[in-house]
């Protein structure tokens, strides 16, 4: 959604540019340690070469993508779709070493996002569900609609994908700025202030009307287009997460409680499915 922001003659706006050169500092990657190594799994590069084929159209830019995700690659030896988003969307603005050292900040330090670009991202669904109680204490109303919308379906988009198809260019960059500057915690306070924003819209709708539900949820041009508002609803809504108030420490406890009872569910399917596995059945032929 650039909405005429990035410009194919002067790139991004000047106001812009001084900002958006502060990023790596900002979040501690300006001299940080890269993944060293290399990507030597077949199945991860057949899904780096498709995915570089659904995001650019020359080669050129599809084998750069490839070769910054396999520099990345060895500090999770994992790989999720998030990662690629944010990959692509920082090759806009900067260059390869500093684009490594970026998404390895977000992905090594506690104070981003750790384990969300894994295939099977533990870490995410925990803080999907911390989302959902927080929705549930301040937004209740909406929290009972959005009972058939998992939170762990739709909240992806605005977390493990940084809103990159959510949001505008304009309200995208400031958004990623307010993560790079408060880490996760920023991602719940926009949660709660989009959540806010689009609560008229969501409470119009019955809950059998889920793919409605989810327009609204991911911001789809149909329900929120660009120029909405004269072109500010959406820079306005990232304002607005900056205002939201949330404790951390409570956070903090949500995630842990979250996290056990995520492991302890990990465990119970493990065990189901080493009972079921150890069920033999004796046919007639094979009785003593």
């Amino acid at each position: 959604r650039n909405a005429g922001f990035l410009t194919p003659e002067g790139g991004i706006p000047e106001s812009w540019r001084e900002r958006v050169a502060k990023w790596p500092e900002l979040c501690g990657a300006g001299e940080a340690e890269t993944p060293t190594g290399a990507c030597d799994d077949e199945g991860a590069l057949r899904i780096f070469e498709k995915d570089a084929d659904r995001t650019f159209v020359d080669a050129t830019h599809k084998q750069l993508y490839i070769n910054l995700l396999m520099r990345v690659w060895p500090e999770n030896r994992d790989y999720n779709q998030g990662l690629g988003y944010t990959c692509s969307l920082l090759m806009l603005l900067f260059d390869e070493d500093t684009i490594v050292r970026l998404l390895t900040a977000f992905t090594r330090s506690d104070k981003y996002t750790p384990g969300y670009w894994r295939a099977a991202p533990d870490a995410y669904v925990r803080d999907a569900k911390v989302y959902g109680r927080l929705l549930q204490e301040r937004e209740p109303d909406t929290a009972a609609l959005l009972m058939v919308c998992v939170p762990e379906s739709y909240a992806s988009k605005w977390f493990n994908g940084l809103c990159l198809h959510v949001l505008p260019y304009e309200a995208l960059f400031a958004y990623i700025e307010q993560f790079i500057l408060e880490g996760h915690v920023f991602l719940f306070k926009f949660a709660l202030a989009l959540i806010a924003r689009i609560k008229p819209g969501l409470l119009k709708c019955e809950q059998t009307q889920v793919n409605l539900l989810y327009e609204h949820l991911r911001l789809d041009p149909k329900q929120y287009p660009d120029d909405l508002d004269g072109g500010v609803f959406f820079s306005q809504m990232v304002e607005e997460a900056k205002a939201v108030k949330v404790d951390p420490a409570q956070i903090a406890r949500l995630r842990e409680e979250e996290a056990e009872a995520l492991a302890a569910h990990r465990r119970r399917v493990a065990e189901q499915e080493a009972a079921y596995s150890d069920d033999e059945i004796v046919f007639s032929d094979e009785e003593d």
